[in-house]
């Protein structure tokens, strides 16, 4: 019998890596075994898998749906009138749209995912803008603000995920989009609140972020400097 070096998981003759953690199996008195039976699959089972995913979309939208609809009964029941029981039913709704999608799409994208949530978000402000008395803040705030930061989330999520940044460039592109976005919300609070804008404060966050995101750029486009610091911190 023979036991991984690295983890200690006993092994079958059929390992050639083990199967918990791939560090390769070396036994001169057990050789692997090509035609020897595997003690499990080797994968697993796609309709198990998606049964189980469904399964847990189904009951988050259980949990999800049942307190949305029972405030909405309760809210009709005492006023005659859906009011405050929206704002709970449309903040469960949000929920339902950043979980659930996960579990129903057997591969799914951040790109459509995020899209997905800002369009939630921006539903369930405008909802609260249309119950409001006051509501010229939606388009002139609420609108820009939720754009510019869901649109940077976006931007640099795709450039994660399809691999245009890598390695510490990644923690460069989110210091980077963390500076602008600190820009952005300053112009626009400014505009709403003086018609006029002026950048103040949103300097002092976007400089030391630029910064620290130039470091990141310069270690990414050195190796050496990324194997050593790999070798310190044991990446």
């Amino acid at each position: 019998m023979s036991y991984c070096v690295n983890c200690g998981v006993e092994l079958d003759s059929s390992e050639k890596t083990c199967p918990l953690c791939g560090v390769e199996v070396l036994n001169p008195r057990q050789p692997y075994d090509e035609k020897a039976e595997r003690p499990y699959p080797t994968r697993l089972d796609p309709i198990n898998e998606r049964i189980n995913r469904h399964f847990i979309a189904a009951i988050l939208s259980i949990c999800l749906a049942f307190p949305a609809i029972i405030c909405v009964a309760i809210n009709l029941f005492m006023s005659g009138k859906a009011g405050w029981s929206l704002y709970v039913a449309g903040a469960l709704a949000i929920v339902w749209v950043f979980a659930v999608p996960y579990y129903l799409n057997p591969k799914p994208s951040f790109g459509w995912m995020c899209l997905a949530d800002i369009v939630a978000i921006l539903l369930y402000l405008l909802l609260i803008a249309g119950m409001s008395p006051n509501h010229d803040w939606y388009l002139s705030l609420a609108l820009p603000l939720t754009l510019l930061c869901g649109g940077i989330v976006w931007v640099t999520g795709l450039l994660i995920e399809y691999r245009l940044v890598r390695d510490f460039a990644i923690p460069a592109a989110i210091l980077a989009g963390a500076g602008l976005l600190n820009v952005g919300i300053e112009l626009i609070v400014e505009l709403y609140l003086e018609g006029s804008y002026h950048l103040d404060w949103s300097f002092f966050v976007l400089i030391p972020c630029l910064a620290v995101a130039a470091i990141f750029v310069t270690i990414a486009r050195r190796q050496s400097i990324r194997e050593e610091i790999r070798k310190r911190i044991h990446l």
